[in-house]
């Protein structure tokens, strides 16, 4: 979470991040960065720590919490 906040402020994307609850991020994004964001934020939290296991990253869009889910 904290990478991704860093790598954020680094891409000078319009993008921010929320808020985490437990497992989760929530971000606001601009419209027209939203793949920009999509990628970097999957890239980022994917490769967080080395690990023997792929770490797999969901993603979801929405106006509000409940409609990106």
């Amino acid at each position: 979470m904290v990478q991704l906040h860093h790598q954020l402020a680094a891409s000078g994307l319009p993008a921010r991040l929320l808020l985490q609850v437990h497992d989760e991020l929530v971000l606001e994004a601009a419209p027209d960065a939203l793949d920009a964001v999509l990628t970097l934020t999957r890239t980022t939290m994917e490769s967080a720590l080395p690990l023997s296991v792929p770490l797999l990253v969901e993603t979801g869009v929405g106006a509000n919490w409940m409609d990106a889910k």
